[in-house]
């Protein structure tokens, strides 16, 4: 057998035959590489998805674009009865006490529910969770963690005047 020819048999361990295979199978390496950072850009992503409800709950929103001032008749809201209306784009409850007027941004800083008027016990009542706010817009019971936000209002002859 001369130099130039190569036995046509199987090749030994460690030496290459001389045969090419039509199909090259891929680095298992390369592979599992790129599956691992697949699936960690879908957790990433899935993630953010979580997060970004909860981020959006905490953070209060813009103050809203709405009118800013709202004229409500000193007829239509008689002593011991309530009124909401939408100043700023919120809702905004008036109320005629015996001691006067008061308004304040009627959603509760618990949950985001509005609060409503109870003339029997002179408070304010959050339906969600049993919140109770005193007619100076302070906690009286509940799991509010702070009180109502004061809105001003001027009064005239005829008019209550909502922002001022």
């Amino acid at each position: 057998m001369s130099s130039s020819q190569k036995p046509t048999g199987p090749a030994a361990p460690g030496e290459k035959s001389g045969k090419t295979p039509g199909k090259t199978r891929p680095d298992p390496v390369r592979r599992r590489r790129f599956l691992q950072r697949c699936l960690g850009a879908l957790g990433g992503l899935g993630s953010l998805m979580a997060v970004y409800p909860l981020i959006r709950y905490i953070e209060p929103p813009p103050e809203a674009e709405g009118a800013n001032r709202v004229e409500i008749d000193r007829a239509s809201l008689p002593p011991g009865t309530s009124r909401t209306v939408i100043y700023r784009g919120r809702p905004t409850i008036v109320v005629n006490t015996s001691d006067g007027y008061i308004a304040y941004n009627a959603v509760c800083p618990h949950l985001g529910c509005v609060v409503k008027w109870e003339g029997g016990t002179q408070s304010l009542i959050c339906p969600c969770h049993g919140g109770i706010f005193g007619t100076d817009g302070s906690v009286q019971g509940g799991p509010i963690p702070g009180p109502l936000t004061a809105v001003e209002l001027s009064v005239t002859d005829d008019k209550i005047i909502v922002g001022v």
